[in-house]
Formats: C-alpha cells, structure tokens, sequence
C-alpha cells in the first residue's frame, strides 16, 4: 500500500497537520514537550547538554559515591545510556570513578570541584527557564505538573 503526498503545492510543509488519535496521547505530548523545553535551554543559555547531563550532575551532586548502576536508576536511563555521559564528564574531569571495594565490577561516582562549578553554572540556568515555566503556569499548576508526572511514572 503505497501512501500519497496529499499536500497542495501552495500549502507550506509545516501546516497544521491532523494528529488524531495523538491529540489525546501523553506520551506524545510528553515528549514534544521534553524536546521543545531542552531546545530552548539550549538556545537560550548556549550550553549544549546531551541527554540528561543536568540531572546525572545534579543526582551525583546529592548522592556522592553511589553506584553507577543506582545514578542510571534514579535518573530514568540505562546504563548503556548513562556510560557515555559519565565518560565525558570524566574526560571533561567533572567526576571521578573509584572502584567499589565490595564489587570490583562497579564504580562509584563523585563531582570533582570543576563539576562543581559546572553544576552551579548550570543550577542558575535551570532555575531561570523554573521561573519561567512556573510564571506561565502559576506556581499552582507548576507544583500539579511535577505531582502528576510522579505519579504517571509510578503508573509506569
């Protein structure tokens, strides 16, 4: 079965188009809203973060020396996503891995002071689109977002 362009040569390629099913679909809106929010920040503060990067520093800033396996965890990736973030901070010397003596196999992770000053640069960055997030939404609403979000991941 093959799919027809139905586009009218006048109409521009990025005319509102029908999403059916998708209108009513949170992950859809979910992400759209992740993509769109992590482009701004990016325009706007001209730092270019990979995936995640604000929240692994900030949960190895509040839990220094656990596990990789635990950082991956809490923020929501796989280790095999995580392990690329964590190189580059190494090779940036944002953190240091030691082995955990227990488990030979696994490392724990701490900010070096260089991640330290990175991870406040990046704090007053985030705070500022927080602010701005929370004075379009009111603070209200803003609290709501994040209550629903937790427990739409505990759905999960």
């Amino acid at each position: 079965m093959s799919v027809k362009n139905t586009m009218k040569k006048s109409e521009p390629a990025n005319a509102d188009l029908e999403l059916g099913p998708l209108e009513q679909n949170v992950g859809y809106f979910m992400r759209k809203a992740v993509l769109a929010s992590q482009s701004k920040f990016q325009r706007e503060s001209g730092v270019k973060l990979m995936t995640g990067q604000y929240s692994v520093m900030e949960i190895i800033a509040q839990n220094p020396g656990k596990t990789q396996s635990a950082i991956a965890l809490t923020a929501g990736l796989d280790r095999s996503s995580l392990v690329p973030i964590l190189n580059q901070f190494e090779k940036n010397h944002l953190i240091v891995r030691e082995a955990v003596e227990s488990d030979k196999r696994a490392y724990a992770v701490s900010l070096t002071e260089k991640g330290y000053q990175e991870l406040e640069t990046l704090r007053v960055q985030v705070e500022e689109m927080e602010a701005k997030f929370i004075a379009g939404l009111g603070a209200r609403n803003h609290q709501q977002l994040i209550n629903l979000l937790r427990k739409f991941l505990a759905i999960l």
